[in-house]
């Protein structure tokens, strides 16, 4: 009953104002907006993190406000494009990506005054992305592993290959759409040899300990920027995280806490049907989690939400 309510509340928000706002614009709309001068009172905010940990949710909140645009994945195709380039170092110009992005923020910032822009896919070069753009904030958004992989199992990474353990390079997947086949990266390194034994539980265990450690060491480097961490566990649903958002980045008007925690129901993105959860994994599949946390992204429990 309740994912049926989810359901229908998120298909009526796709017909609201507020979700038009965000829609993704054609080039020829973009394209209207070469000329716009970025000043002092246009923000923008750029959002990283390794997807299923409230990056959808967290736009929709700037999104939910007159003065920001919140998007999440709007050009997702080559959003996926570009993780790919980038992850396997492959010599293709980025300059066309980035001029897409910057159209996009001066177009929300000629109509709403204010850009939040996040993506998943972008994560492998998050020092690259932030010099291009010049953001005036960015956020490292993370979520627990055991509800992340969860999540991730749901939504079909990696699906079939347990069958099929002779993967020795990217694959083509036609399960759903192109960007899928950009997004499922493997590893490109000593350890692939390895991650083909893994089951799909190690394996997804692997994708968030590599996008994470990414943006980890990424977010270290960075000066000069406001930065911050972004716990799920400590802001979701979270009415008084909200109203210190709110004054901080200036978000008008401020939502009445009802609804703010109908934000939710505007970002359709839940986990598929195929649940699997972490009491109902084999051993082998709790082992193989337990190593690869452990071996490539121990930091999970230090990171703190600062904001």
């Amino acid at each position: 009953m309740k994912n049926l309510l989810y359901k229908f509340k998120s298909n009526i928000f796709k017909y609201s104002l507020e979700a038009k706002k965000y829609k993704r614009p054609t080039y020829d709309e973009l394209i209207k907006y070469q000329n716009f001068t970025r000043t002092k009172n246009n923000k923008l905010f750029l959002s990283f993190g390794s997807g299923r940990c409230g990056m959808n949710w967290f736009s929709k909140l700037f999104n939910s406000h007159k003065n920001w645009i919140g998007s999440a994945e709007r050009f997702a195709d080559y959003e996926a494009f570009y993780r790919f380039i980038t992850y396997y170092k492959l010599p293709i110009s980025k300059a066309g990506f980035f001029y897409l992005l910057k159209l996009s923020y001066k177009r929300d910032m000629a109509l709403f005054q204010n850009s939040f822009i996040s993506s998943p896919y972008w994560s492998v070069g998050v020092n690259e992305v932030t010099n291009k753009l010049k953001p005036d904030c960015i956020f490292f958004n993370i979520r627990n592993p055991i509800n992340t992989i969860e999540s991730f199992y749901g939504k079909g990474w990696y699906l079939h290959s347990d069958e099929n353990n002779d993967i020795n390079s990217p694959n083509i997947d036609i399960s759903g759409s192109l960007y899928r086949s950009f997004s499922r990266i493997i590893p490109n390194d000593d350890y692939h040899n390895e991650w083909k034994s893994l089951t799909r539980i190690g394996k997804i265990a692997w994708y968030w300990c590599t996008i994470n450690k990414f943006i980890y060491s990424d977010f270290k480097n960075i000066n000069n920027i406001k930065k911050y961490n972004i716990k799920l566990e400590d802001v979701d649903q979270n009415y008084e995280f909200y109203e210190k958002i709110s004054e901080k980045f200036d978000l008008k008007t401020k939502m009445k806490k009802n609804k703010f925690l109908d934000v939710i129901n505007k970002a359709p993105n839940k986990s598929g049907n195929l649940k699997y959860f972490y009491k109902d994994w084999n051993q082998n599949e709790k082992n193989e989690f337990e190593k690869i946390i452990d071996n490539f992204f121990p930091h999970y429990e230090e990171i703190k939400t600062d904001i």
